[in-house]
């Protein structure tokens, strides 16, 4: 049976990891955005700006105004992927983690019942699902400070789509044993045959669209200043 304490242990390491890549991930993304930023600003100044029948006052203010632009966008642009791209990478390196967590949480509701039986509905196993789940992110000890704040959300997503697994093809599994009723062996073995390789995938297939959306926000963003310079 898997141990909690060093699943607790796991999932600690893994938020602490997560955080120490995050900031060098944010600044690395995030001067690569400025950077591309001032590439933007100084293709607006050399195509439009200093090419324009303007008083000198103007053209200054402009430019300052472009300069705050590209200025916030990039590095913002740049930010985001940093995250995406440090999650899809998280992602990849916690199988084994979900696994245990599974078979934490899935022991933890059908633990109160003596005999697990394949009737039991399923809002009942949702609830009881939902409050050992809450249970483990309080052990974490997950507090305080808006970064925690993201961890726990992630942490609570995550648990969502566990719980969906559970719900579904957990105890579909547990259904196909033919049994009246169930025992342990049952119930692990259930969450071996299903696995959460589809979850990871699922959810990196999601940061690459993500990822996407960025990109097309990032072509808005930056090329906004050329067409109204253009159009007008």
């Amino acid at each position: 049976m898997t141990d909690k304490n060093q699943v607790l242990s796991y999932w600690q390491k893994f938020f602490a990891d997560l955080l120490i890549g995050t900031f060098v991930n944010l600044f690395l993304f995030g001067v690569v955005g400025f950077v591309v930023g001032m590439i933007g600003l100084y293709s607006l100044k050399e195509i439009y700006i200093w090419e324009a029948d303007w008083s000198g006052w103007l053209q200054w203010l402009v430019l300052i105004s472009a300069l705050l632009w590209y200025g916030l966008w990039g590095p913002i642009h740049g930010v985001i992927a940093s995250i995406i791209e440090t999650a899809r990478g998280k992602f990849r390196e916690m199988v084994g983690g979900l696994h245990d967590l599974m078979d934490i949480l899935v022991s933890g509701v059908l633990a109160g019942y003596p005999n697990v039986n394949k009737s039991i509905p399923k809002e009942e196993l949702a609830h009881k699902f939902d409050a050992i789940g809450k249970k483990f992110l309080d052990e974490l000890k997950l507090k305080g400070g808006p970064i925690t704040w993201m961890k726990g959300l992630f942490f609570r997503a995550l648990l969502k789509i566990l719980k969906f697994i559970f719900l579904d093809d957990v105890m579909e599994e547990l259904n196909k044993k033919g049994k009246d009723h169930l025992d342990r062996a049952d119930i692990e073995s259930a969450v071996r045959r299903v696995g959460v390789e589809l979850v990871i995938s699922t959810l990196t297939d999601q940061m690459l669209i993500l990822q996407g959306l960025n990109i097309l926000a990032l072509a808005f963003t930056f090329g906004l200043p050329f067409f109204l310079f253009w159009y007008f």
